[in-house]
């Protein structure tokens, strides 16, 4: 019988705070009930619990599992700059939960030209970047798309807090917009990279 492929949890630490601890615990209750229905719960609290955490600074603690916890690292985390991103079609890929492989993202992050990054797009409807979720401004409010690839817990927390609005938004739609916002556990709202719209690149 193969073996259900490995999960990870990227996860902020900031001096020695986990702000969405709750969140992350309930997206990896879901991927494990999904993928290994009857395996243990996993506490990420107890793991927490256990390990000593650094006090000061930004921080990803990155927990890999499958029915039980493989291995868990904290690495000091700095937010790389994105100032432009292509447009890259991927038609293959399915990402429905948060794998440790990432080798048909790797492929399109390939593809990105002399772009920092890329947005995958899906039968002409706009998804991810290679890392984060997205959100696009119209010059009076924030969208994202409503069916990403996968569903980020800051994602999330904004939706739940009406700062993003979910949309469906399709790659004909990008001029309707002024510039895109890259959003994920590691990064406060405010402190993800923007980018102009004419900064993406078809």
């Amino acid at each position: 019988m193969k073996k259900a492929p490995a999960l990870i949890e990227s996860i902020r630490l900031i001096d020695g705070e986990i702000p969405l601890l709750s969140l992350h615990q309930s997206r990896m209750d879901r991927a494990r009930r999904a993928i290994y229905a009857k395996s243990p719960v996993i506490r990420l609290s107890k793991l927490i619990a256990e390990t000593e955490l650094p006090r000061s600074g930004l921080h990803k603690l990155r927990v890999e599992y499958d029915t039980t916890i493989i291995k868990a690292e904290i690495i000091p985390y700095e937010i790389k700059p994105i100032n432009s991103l292509k447009l890259t079609r991927a038609e293959e890929l399915t990402y429905g939960h948060k794998f440790a492989e990432r080798a048909g993202i790797g492929k399109l992050f390939e593809r990105r030209g002399k772009a920092d990054d890329i947005i995958m797009a899906k039968n002409g409807y706009l998804m991810d970047s290679s890392y984060a979720n997205l959100a696009f401004y119209d010059g009076r409010h924030w969208y994202t798309p409503a069916y990403p690839m996968l569903k980020g817990v800051r994602r999330e927390l904004l939706l739940k807090n009406n700062v993003i609005r979910p949309a469906i938004i399709r790659d004909r739609d990008l001029a309707s917009f002024k510039k895109v916002r890259l959003m994920n556990a590691m990064l406060e709202w405010e402190e993800g990279p923007e980018i102009a719209i004419d900064h993406v690149y078809l």
